[in-house]
């Protein structure tokens, strides 16, 4: 009758002993017999307590002769708590269910976690979903009574309708009943006032995907949401993309041993994620000879990590490295999150490096400018980038954020996959992963109400040779379609290339598609080809086309970072080596006596590329909100910020 474990196998082994042999003893000669009361009477010796208690239950010690020789694990046991346990042969054996962990098909049901209040429950096919009753109790007719125990589950989880179905009993009494419902709602307004109410109430308003499935017609199996879309399934709902649902209650274990359970996943999840990646690092160690003669007194080791970078690793030509370009920052609740901490500096040298500001909203928001009016901030959303500040909420996250009403946090994943190319579909589904109560008609609401306020509206606009056959107006995607089909000629034979307007964006993607679906698409900056694969061709223009706006975008940081490169090296010659850079951020290995020098010269660099960049679009100068870091770190770690102590559990004590 268990609501989480009714579909476990609950077979049992039988203990077979051997047959007891009897075993007739003979007195022998000069041998006493038994002692009477009397006798004992007058013995005043006193006994051990414990050999008496020996003696009463010695005849279970003398049941081990009836054992059989292979004896079977944990007779008596069922299956699924056998399947837990290890033999007492095994290496480190311990009595009880000690074979168990996260990734265990039967965790979820051992924790008793319920999604929205109602069990888990798995299917082979269809992953992990729950079970949603439909019925109070079964038909007369079913003889069988099933497997699932709906009485303890009616009486755990309300009882919802997803497709009404009545079943035989349910219409006779319906039926019964009816001359009350038209007596209550006789009058019309009335009747669908309160049909609207008593449907609201009994149809299920949650996260979880039809999958047309009801089992043994009294319940309805829907499948946990997957982030990748309702046609993936759910293989462990207790992995990394579904420990965010445990603090927002929609996934919750009955006691606080599933707290407990989901609390150490969270933190061992970096790092069983990278454990093989870190201790897979290779460590070439120096020798006495080969360290400076102020280290050769120490009797700590040095060495360093050889790296195994894949230079232009991606489309974007951006390099790639599995451990430290995908490290994160380090969190309190994560261990080993403190992985980048762990690499020193020697004695003498300092870590110096920064972080490019809002490099690729930044790259967007200039090219968006340059092409719309040539004035630095001509564009909303090249304002926002330049004067908005979290702060005041005058920056681009924050005005999307209000505007739609969701987070600062979810607004700014929104903004930067849009930019890179993702579409209105994409936002929906992020705007469900982030918040799963939203409904579908809610989520596409949101998205279009974002796209409209930051991309705008797609126009097309008429050839000068058909202004005169035509009305010359803006025509919608589906307006020019027709006309086209009207005309029996192609939408690009009618029409100009189409152009994104009253949106913060709109000046923005018109000049990235415009890069995009050139002939021979290059960087903005230094020129960079795409590949010769995903260059428009004639007739099929638009396809990839989110692929090369992504490309220009991160291709451009690409640009960035190797003009910065060029800058380091022409301001500071050998006295600054290249340690690492990933993404928008760069660290050099600098001597101590140059650190401050090579920290300023980081910021002359940051000038000098923005400059070359802005001149590259057609603008002659560089506002000053952009031109200089927000900040340089001198450090003798490898940590984001130089003020970060990167306490976590394996690091308790910090930095």
């Amino acid at each position: 009758k268990d609501l989480w474990l009714w579909d476990q196998d609950w077979s049992v082994q039988e203990l077979k002993l051997k047959a007891a042999k009897k075993v007739g003893r003979k007195k022998k000669k000069g041998e006493v017999g038994e002692i009477s009361e009397e006798a004992t009477d007058s013995v005043e010796e006193p006994v051990d307590e414990e050999d008496a208690l020996a003696a009463k239950f010695q005849y279970l010690y003398e049941t081990k002769a009836l054992l059989p020789v292979r004896r079977p694990l944990l007779p008596g046991y069922p299956a699924w708590y056998r399947n837990l346990c290890s033999k007492p042969t095994t290496e480190d054996w311990s009595p009880g269910p000690t074979e168990i962990g996260t990734g265990m098909q039967i965790a979820p049901k051992l924790l008793r976690l319920c999604w929205e209040g109602y069990p888990l429950h798995y299917i082979r096919g269809q992953g992990w979903g729950f079970l949603v009753p439909h019925k109070y109790r079964r038909d007369d007719d079913d003889d069988d009574g099933g497997q699932i125990p709906l009485e303890q589950l009616v009486a755990a989880c309300p009882v919802l309708e997803i497709n009404p179905a009545a079943s035989a009993d349910e219409s006779s009494e319906a039926l019964e009943g009816l001359w009350r419902d038209v007596e209550a709602t006789i009058s019309r307004k009335d009747y669908y006032r309160k049909q609207k109410q008593e449907r609201g109430k009994n149809v299920y308003k949650g996260t979880g995907i039809w999958c047309n499935l009801d089992l043994e017609e009294c319940c309805y199996f829907l499948k946990l949401p997957h982030k990748d879309g309702p046609s993936h399934r759910v293989g462990n709902p207790l992995s990394k993309d579904f420990l965010n649902k445990f603090s927002e209650n929609v996934l919750a274990g009955d006691g606080k041993t599933a707290e407990r359970v989901v609390e150490i996943a969270r933190m061992l999840s970096y790092w069983r994620n990278n454990r093989d990646r870190i201790t897979g690092q290779l460590v070439g160690w120096l020798g006495k000879e080969s360290l400076p003669r102020e280290l050769r007194d120490e009797e700590m080791e040095f060495g360093a990590i050889i790296p195994q970078v894949v230079v232009c690793g991606t489309l974007t030509r951006r390099a790639m490295e599995p451990t430290w370009m995908t490290a994160s920052n380090a969190q309190r609740e994560r261990i080993g999150s403190e992985l980048r901490a762990m690499v020193q500096a020697p004695r003498g040298f300092k870590l110096v490096g920064a972080d490019v500001d809002s490099q690729e909203l930044w790259i967007a928001s200039v090219l968006g400018d340059g092409h719309a009016a040539a004035i630095h901030g001509a564009t909303p959303l090249g304002w926002m980038t330049l004067s908005g500040t979290k702060a005041a909420k005058t920056d681009m996250h924050s005005v999307t954020a209000q505007a739609v009403g969701i987070s600062r946090d979810h607004a700014k994943v929104i903004n930067y996959a849009r930019i890179y190319g993702a579409g209105q579909n994409f936002a929906e589904r992020l705007l469900k992963q982030f918040n799963p109560t939203f409904s579908d008609a809610e989520a596409r609401s949101k998205a279009i109400k974002m796209f409209a306020l930051t991309k705008g509206k797609k126009f097309y606009y008429l050839k000068e040779e058909f202004r005169d056959e035509l009305p010359e107006k803006p025509y919608s995607a589906y307006e020019a379609l027709k006309t086209a089909k009207v005309c029996n000629k192609p939408v690009t034979e009618i029409f100009e290339r189409a152009r994104w307007e009253g949106g913060t964006e709109s000046a923005m993607f018109n000049r990235l598609e415009e890069i995009a679906d050139s002939p021979t698409p290059v960087t903005p900056f230094l020129g960079g080809r795409l590949s010769r694969a995903l260059e428009p061709q004639e007739g099929t223009e638009d396809r990839f086309l989110p692929t090369r706006i992504n490309w220009v975008v991160q291709s451009g940081a690409v640009d960035f970072l190797h003009l910065m490169l060029v800058s380091m090296r022409w301001l500071m010659g050998d006295r600054v080596r290249f340690c690492l850079s990933f993404h928008d951020e760069v660290r050099y290995l600098v001597e101590d006596q140059y650190a401050y020098r090579a920290a300023l010269a980081m910021h002359v660099t940051n000038l000098l590329t923005r400059a070359f960049c802005v001149s590259r679009i057609g603008l002659n100068d560089l506002p000053q909100s952009v031109a200089f870091f927000s900040t340089v770190e001198v450090d003798s770690v490898l940590r984001k910020e130089s003020h970060l102590d990167c306490r976590t559990p394996s690091n308790q004590h910090g930095r």
